[in-house]
Formats: structure tokens, sequence, C-alpha cells
């Protein structure tokens, strides 16, 4: 059971990474699913000591996320998903994944300036595969219950040069904790 909860947030991460990659927009639905599963399996896995620590470092960390959202410094989905992913990590794990987080960031900034113009070419055929993709099986369109309207209409123009899409490096960062540390100490 512990390897399909794995495995499960591993593929709702790298869903995340893909759609801020190709969208620059991070669907709710999919954080919605981390909280759903959370509270599914939190109560099994942990005591209620490390529930309500965790609930503390999601708290705190929202609450930051917004004051950098309101600063202009993130956006408003980086600001929720970071929050999310620290509800999964508590507060043994939350300096560990905002290193690696951190260090991904980091990473893909470098990536972003040298092979920008690559980049940007990817991003925009993932975005293409997926809107025929959402074309051919409207329910999929779904994912943006909840979101907001964006670049998911067939639009790109909120898109600038500079802009790099972080939700890839808290995705490689959550992934990269799973890895090495699963879940608060399940």
């Amino acid at each position: 059971m512990f390897f399909i909860i794995i495995s499960l947030l591993i593929i709702i991460h790298i869903l995340i990474g893909v759609y801020d990659f190709s969208f620059y927009r991070i669907p709710n639905l999919f954080l919605g699913v981390l909280v759903v599963l959370y509270a599914f399996f939190a109560p099994i896995y942990l005591d209620s000591h490390a529930i309500l620590s965790a609930l503390l470092v999601f708290a705190v960390t929202m609450a930051v996320g917004y004051c950098l959202y309101a600063l202009k410094v993130i956006g408003a989905g980086d600001a929720k998903y970071i929050a999310v992913t620290s509800l999964w990590f508590g507060v043994h794990g939350i300096v560990p994944l905002l290193f690696l987080i951190s260090l991904a960031g980091g990473i893909l900034a470098v990536l972003y300036l040298v092979f920008k113009d690559h980049i940007g070419h990817l991003s925009d055929r993932i975005w293409l595969k997926i809107q025929k993709t959402e074309e051919n099986y409207p329910k999929l369109q779904n994912v943006w219950i909840g979101s907001g309207t964006g670049p998911e209409k067939g639009k790109r123009e909120n898109i600038g040069s500079r802009m790099v899409p972080y939700g890839i490096a808290i995705a490689a960062g959550s992934i990269i904790m799973l890895i090495i540390s699963p879940i608060t100490h399940l």
C-alpha cells in the first residue's frame, strides 16, 4: 500500500510539473487531490501529533506563500503548491524540502537562461498537445475547474520570455523527498 501511495504522489507531482511547464499555471484540481489523499492516508499512517504539526507547517507555509504572492515574488499556484507539499512532509521534512526546491529552482533558472529558445519551443509543443488532447477528450478540461482562466483556453499572451515555471522545481524537490525520505517518516 505504501508503494502505491508514493507512486501516486510522484505521478501527481509529475503532472503538476508538466502542466506548469506548458501552461505556466498549476491546476487547483491536482492540489486538491494531494490534500484529499493526505486527509485519507494521514490518519492511517501518522499519529495525531504528526498530523497537527503538519497542519501547522501547512498554515505557516501558506501564510508566508500568500505574503510572497502579494509582493509578486511567487505565483499564487506556487504558494499553494509549496503549502500543500509541506503538509505531506511536516515539521521534520520542511527544511530539506525547501532546500531541494531551492536547489532545483536554481538549476531550472540556469537551464532557462542557457536554453531559453529551446525550452520555449518545447513548452509550446507540449501545450499544443495538451490542448489537442483536451479538444478530443473534453472531460480532461475539468482539470482546470476552480483555477480561473488563462492559457488553457487557447491563448498564451500572459507567458513572458523571462518567466520560469517554479512549479517544476517544487515538483522535482517533492519527488526527490518522496524518494529519499518518504512522507513524514511513515
